[in-house]
């Protein structure tokens, strides 16, 4: 995929795919940030997602996956923006080292696209999703062609180097893919809440345990999603299961004697409205009357953890 607009796709023709309930979300995901882009303000402007939306044969994919409440997109383009914002934040501060940087679940997100140009540094970017994710990825989007040094820059001894691994993230063998003698960013985006709380501890504690130093940026649901899942529209029939539901963001960072909560965004208020009016009608009808319970407050959280 070049970054002047024009996407090299590495299949031809409509590719069929055969997810797993979960797996399937990162159609949502994409289809999400295809209507930001097209809408009169995008907040996220993915130029690609699209494009490559229009070369999946979507007909074995389930409805809920393209739904038609704007809210839906909004809620994914406002957390994919934050999360890149934090992203480019943590490049710039580290322009003259080399970095990590560790994308949890990637999907089908190109954020390595996204915010590549903020490099100025070494920088080894590590996209991992399951094996059948990763496969049907490879087939939608070639790897990114190597960033030519502005004539400002060549002076810089920097690179780029792109990696994408198929694994579940449960699985120990690749963390031995990341280098343990520089900073570490991992972004877990729509990943967490499908962990049990067991599972996600044991992920971070892996996670600060291989690198002197670094940061986690990732998006929690509330108890109250959790509580209230079998009512939620998005998700009915589907048998996706949110697991691990987060109130408070020290719970996280309680993972390991090394973390840190340094921020905490509610979507409450990236998304502010009366009666959750600005939030995605998640638990379906009874979404503003839920809305007026304290639990609310953290339906959805963004966190970022240093160490």
């Amino acid at each position: 995929m070049a970054l002047n607009g024009e996407v090299k796709t590495s299949t031809p023709g409509p590719i069929k795919v055969k997810l797993s309930p979960v797996e399937e979300t990162m159609i949502l995901t994409l289809w999400c940030r295809a209507q930001d882009a097209a809408s009169p303000n995008p907040k996220v402007g993915d130029a690609y997602a699209r494009e490559i939306l229009d070369r999946v044969d979507t007909d074995n994919i389930k409805p809920s996956m393209f739904p038609s409440d704007h809210r839906y997109g909004d809620y994914i383009a406002v957390r994919a923006k934050k999360l890149d914002d934090w992203c480019r934040v943590f490049l710039a501060a580290h322009a003259r080292e080399p970095v990590t940087v560790l994308h949890l679940g990637c999907g089908l997100d190109l954020r390595a696209w996204r915010v590549r140009e903020s490099c100025g540094g070494d920088v080894l970017w590590i996209d991992l999703d399951r094996a059948e994710a990763v496969n049907l990825r490879r087939r939608l989007v070639p790897d990114p062609e190597p960033i030519r040094a502005s004539p400002q820059d060549r002076d810089r001894d920097g690179k780029w180097e792109y990696r994408l691994v198929g694994a579940s993230v449960m699985d120990e063998g690749w963390i031995q893919e990341i280098p343990q003698d520089r900073p570490l960013l991992v972004i877990a985006e729509g990943l967490f809440p499908y962990l049990t709380p067991e599972e996600a501890a044991a992920l971070l504690q892996r996670l600060v345990d291989i690198v002197p130093s670094g940061r986690v940026i990732m998006d929690t649901v509330g108890s109250i999603l959790i509580r209230y899942h079998s009512i939620m529209p998005l998700f009915r029939g589907t048998g996706v299961q949110m697991k691990w539901g987060v109130d408070d963001g020290e719970e996280a960072a309680r993972a390991h004697p090394r973390l840190a909560l340094a921020e905490t965004v509610l979507f409450r208020d990236l998304l502010p409205g009366m009666f959750a009016s600005a939030a995605p009608p998640c638990l379906g009808v009874l979404t503003p009357l839920l809305s007026l319970l304290p639990s609310w407050r953290t339906y959805g959280q963004l966190l970022r953890l240093e160490f």
